[in-house]
């Protein structure tokens, strides 16, 4: 037994120490990666605004901060999937904060001057409310399509704006900018109020008070996710590539209320493919549901989701004549799912209508009628259906398109490739639970992924493209995330069918689960996007 015991220690011993060169080799990688990129921003670049050996410091020290993050989350952490995926989602979302200039996020300004009188504790829609001199500065300092701006004229790189603000608050710019929005919401921006807030105790300034809106937004959405993670049963690889993708980060990682909407999506999908389904759960989806429809009415696409819902467990017998057939309760919950958001929506719209002084707010584009466009519809289908087809042909489904960020002006082709790939890829590692899931769930999919696309695009053609145009406008990747998650999701469940795959299946049990390989691997692609979104803007602009 004494010999047994001491062969045991040894090789738990032999495990430690592999495992502790596995990890001061990776970080020595690190460290190269870090020194190389460097070289390759003065090579490639030209940079030499800081010398190299500063430059090579900080990226170091960058490098070193995002590898301590998974070193200390692997040791220390306990070993919970939906904790530390919310952790990773975070920290990667962190990069994307940094690397993302201020107001540089698709309407970040009207997103971050709401959010700031929310956080100063005004409630109401004041179409002439003043905001104070450093949030008028750094509406000016970082108008939208700044970085086409920079491109286009030459004169200055995105570093000096950070400069210009600082002479618009000390006097030696004069202000020509006011600050000023066309939102009338506050549900969606109470995150970010409270970030806000929170600075401003501190006296902090707005470019400051700005920076922690997007943290507490972040933080936020890396909490649904977690929520998701854990609620899920099935697609769990899929849902993590997704939630921690380079456009969704982007977006959650601003001032946009895009972060609650896509936070409550997740944690909606994510209740809706649990093996168990408890009064806490229904109440969750009812909320999440409300929540995605009054922030965006497109959420509706999403709702034959619920068709997956399990069997309740925990429901009185008083509900047992409901219970007994699956169709009858997922019909009901629908229908209280849609109930819920329509309740919350005439809420909303009663307290604008109250406290705002707006009155109508027209179009951003001229010669827009929702009404008209929507009667155009229905007399011409057919020429609508062609427009249709050929701005799905012309976007290529939006799948290539995740690599556009700022104001859609600025496109990073290395995100674009490579992002619909790894969801490809976490598709696959789902294939053994689309093998189970059934053609049920294809079905279902397949209406969520095709009544996405239509809803969004019907909504755009409605509201951001003029009737005699033979395309439509305005269609962004973050609006079609759940849509791509059905998607791929779909594809899960065509791979994991195929004879090949069910004849090839091995019992044997993985060393590293998929999620957990989805959720690493998810963390590393998002971090390189984050970087190469910071060399965009910082280094290839510099002039």
């Amino acid at each position: 037994m004494k010999q047994g015991h001491s062969f045991l220690q040894a090789l738990r011993a032999d495990d430690k120490k592999r495992s502790a060169l596995f990890w001061v080799l990776g970080y020595l990688f690190i460290l190269l990666c870090g020194a190389g990129l460097v070289y390759y921003w003065r090579v490639i670049y030209g940079f030499d605004d800081v010398s190299p050996l500063t430059a090579t410091a900080w990226v170091c020290a960058f490098f070193s901060a995002m590898y301590a993050v998974v070193f200390l989350t692997a040791r220390f952490v306990r070993q919970s999937l939906p904790i530390k995926a919310g952790l990773l989602i975070f920290f990667a979302g962190l990069c994307f904060t940094v690397a993302n200039p201020p107001l540089q996020a698709p309407d970040e300004t009207m997103h971050f001057v709401r959010s700031y009188a929310l956080g100063s504790g005004d409630f109401t829609f004041d179409r002439c409310r003043d905001y104070p001199e450093d949030v008028d500065a750094l509406v000016q300092a970082f108008p939208g399509f700044y970085y086409s701006e920079l491109v286009a004229t030459n004169e200055r790189s995105m570093a000096q704006g950070f400069v210009l603000y600082q002479q618009i608050l000390s006097g030696e710019e004069p202000a020509r900018e006011e600050a000023s929005t066309l939102t009338q919401q506050f549900l969606y921006y109470l995150p970010q109020a409270a970030g806000i807030a929170l600075g401003r105790a501190f006296g902090a300034d707005a470019l400051s008070c700005m920076y922690g809106a997007r943290v507490v937004n972040l933080l936020v959405y890396a909490l649904f996710c977690g929520l998701a993670v854990y609620c899920a049963s099935s697609f769990v690889p899929l849902l993590i590539a997704l939630c921690a993708s380079p456009p969704a980060l982007f977006i959650v990682s601003s001032c946009s209320p895009d972060a609650l909407f896509l936070g409550a999506c997740w944690l909606f999908i994510g209740i809706c493919l649990s093996d168990c389904f408890s009064k806490k759960r229904a109440l969750a989806l009812v909320g999440c549901f409300a929540l995605m429809y009054c922030t965006k009415n497109t959420a509706l696409a999403m709702l034959p989701l619920i068709a997956l819902v399990a069997k309740p467990q925990g429901f009185s017998p008083r509900w047992n004549p409901l219970l007994k057939k699956s169709w009858r309760y997922q019909a009901a919950l629908a229908a209280v799912c849609l109930a819920a958001a329509l309740v919350l929506f005439q809420l909303l719209s009663a307290y604008t209508a109250l406290v705002s002084n707006y009155g109508r707010v027209e179009y951003a584009l001229e010669g827009i009628d929702g009404a008209a466009q929507l009667q155009f519809i229905l007399s011409n289908p057919l020429r609508y259906l062609a427009v249709f087809v050929y701005t799905l042909y012309r976007d290529k489904g939006n799948l290539f398109s995740s690599g556009a960020f700022g104001w859609m002006d600025m496109v990073e082709p290395f995100v674009s490739y490579f992002t619909p790939l790894v969801w490809m890829f976490a598709a696959a590692l789902c294939a053994r639970d689309g093998a189970k899931r059934g053609m049920k769930t294809a079905w279902v999919m397949l209406i969520c992924a095709g009544g996405m696309y239509a809803v969004t695009y019907t909504g755009l053609y409605l509201t951001s493209t003029p009737v005699t145009l033979r395309e439509i406008n305005g269609v962004q990747t973050r609006y079609m995330m759940t849509g791509f998650f059905a998607l791929f999701a779909l594809a899960a469940v065509l791979i994991g069918r195929s004879d090949v795959l069910q004849d090839t299946q091995r019992q044997r049990v993985a060393k590293t689960p998929p999620a957990w390989r989805m959720l690493h691997f998810s963390y590393c692609f998002a971090v390189i996007c984050a970087i190469l979104l910071f060399q965009n803007y910082y280094i290839g602009t510099t002039i």
